[in-house]
């Protein structure tokens, strides 16, 4: 297993353990859903930094755009500090925009390299833009600290299927 399939697979299954985290904080009565945003925004920078510094002489940049794309919101929410569960997804649809952008990038250069793994990251990328597009929407109505939980678990399980699928076709 390559380097950069070790690091996608760890940074998958952080966020899945995030996410996890995040759906059980109503248990203890965690409502503060904007400190929440903000500290998902400020772990995805993070977490989009570190990727970006351990692979940046693999050529491949997905780490810095995912570092551009987390730092906006987070940016955006520290200065307007939303009070509203609508303005609150409005960012969190700005990010997932973000986000998806950058992870069109990266099947464009699985499309150039004529690697099959374009087919497989398009599929990804649309069951994500349908989960968090739904899970926006479903934030701009209620006030729950746990969609960012299924955001954050699903972008996981989701991230997990590149790393463990392009070790398979390697190995067939």
């Amino acid at each position: 297993m390559k380097k950069k399939q070790k690091v996608d697979i760890t940074i998958s299954l952080i966020l899945i353990l995030i996410g996890s985290l995040i759906l059980i904080l109503p248990i203890f009565n965690y409502d503060n859903i904007l400190f929440l945003s903000i500290i998902i925004y400020t772990i995805y920078t993070i977490i989009g930094a570190i990727k970006f510094l351990i692979l940046k002489d693999t050529k491949d940049i997905e780490g810095l755009y995912i570092t551009i794309s987390s730092i906006i919101p987070l940016i955006i929410s520290v200065i307007t500090k939303p009070d509203t569960p609508r303005k609150i997804a409005l960012i969190l649809g700005i990010w997932i925009m973000l986000i998806s952008i950058s992870k069109l990038k990266k099947i464009d250069y699985y499309h150039d390299r004529h690697d099959r793994m374009w087919k497989i990251r398009t599929f990804i990328l649309g069951l994500f833009i349908l989960v968090s597009l739904l899970s926006s929407i479903n934030l701009a109505f209620t006030n729950e600290v746990v969609i960012f939980g299924y955001i954050t678990l699903t972008h996981g399980i989701l991230e997990l299927f590149d790393p463990i699928l392009k070790t398979l076709i390697n190995h067939a």
